[in-house]
């Protein structure tokens, strides 16, 4: 599997946000409840991506719409972070999400706003804005949900725009979008178990179910599926083959963004030359490191390395599947 040399790795966000994450001990609904900490910070499944390739090295541009007060404060933490960004300014105003973590219970609840509509004049500049950067980008991931106001048709114009450029990106998105994505040719996919079953209309149960459904996800001249298990690991599917890799068993704090940091592994191990079983190993660790670190893509790449000494990855045979 061949990856374009050179340049940022392109981290594309339709539809951004400003995180809030408030640390609240014993959540409980219908409560007066006091945060222990709040953190906030630019936001979103691409920006996630973005902060998890830094932590492994590998450089990227993060690029999506903005607008409003929200907006530029995002443009700034990302910036304070030190992350690349080409930003398309709209007359919108960024939207912001929650994330609740609740450290005893280790266990995150998430709120996410819709975000601001999107006329077609702002999507077809974000659009083209985007075109215009993926030349010199080494690969491009686009993630996340659509906002209001954009058809899941211009995503999978968007993908197709790319692929016949030479740039397939990898898309990790859900429902109406991601539907759509699946009748576009060349993009590469990166799903989890559960958004496969949906669009498969089918339980995935077993490792030989989950390699089935990945090559499934191949048909219509998808280039890879990477079709994320949780703690049971992930699988790769190519037209070449079919990989699994058994995740290391971690004490997760939260695994808010650890598909965010499985989908920078994989594609940071690529574009540095590696083949994608190995890939696959880099994106296990990723996603295990992100678990361990209360989330958001902000591991360590001393975590991240002590993982991936423990992950293991081997073929999965056609008698499997």
């Amino acid at each position: 599997m061949q990856v374009p040399e050179g340049g940022p790795i392109l981290c594309v966000t339709p539809n951004p946000a400003l995180d809030r994450t408030l640390e609240v001990p014993n959540l409980r609904p219908g409560g007066i409840l006091r945060a222990a900490s709040v953190r906030v910070a630019a936001g979103g499944k691409g920006l996630n991506v973005a902060r998890a390739l830094a932590t492994l090295g590998a450089r990227s541009q993060s690029m999506g719409p903005l607008g409003g007060a929200s907006g530029k404060r995002l443009a700034s933490l990302a910036a304070e972070e030190g992350l690349e960004a080409a930003w398309t300014w709209c007359e919108v105003e960024t939207r912001t999400c929650l994330i609740l973590l609740d450290p005893a219970a280790r266990l995150a609840t998430v709120v996410n706003e819709p975000g601001p509509s999107l006329s077609s004049a702002d999507w077809r500049r974000f659009s083209e804005d985007v075109l215009a950067a993926a030349p010199g980008a080494s690969a491009v991931c686009v993630s996340g949900s659509l906002p209001p106001g954009v058809s899941a048709k211009a995503l999978t114009e968007l993908c197709g725009s790319l692929a016949r450029a030479g740039r397939a990106p990898w898309v990790d998105s859900s429902g109406e979008a991601l539907d759509a994505v699946l009748s576009a040719p060349g993009v590469s996919l990166k799903i989890n178990r559960e958004e496969a079953e949906q669009a498969l209309g089918a339980r995935l149960g077993d490792l030989a179910a989950c390699a089935a459904a990945a090559r499934r996800l191949l048909a219509g001249g998808r280039s890879a599926v990477l079709l994320t298990l949780g703690a049971d690991g992930a699988i790769a599917a190519t037209p070449g083959g079919c990989w699994h890799a058994a995740s290391p068993p971690v004490e997760s704090t939260s695994a808010v963004a650890s598909g965010d940091s499985f989908l920078a592994g994989l594609v940071a191990a690529l574009v540095s030359g590696r083949d994608l079983q190995e890939a696959l190993r880099w994106g296990a660790a990723a996603g295990a490191a992100n678990a361990i670190a209360n989330g958001g893509a902000r591991f360590t790449r001393e975590d991240f390395d002590s993982a991936l000494s423990r992950v293991r990855s081997s073929p999965v045979s056609d008698s499997l599947s």
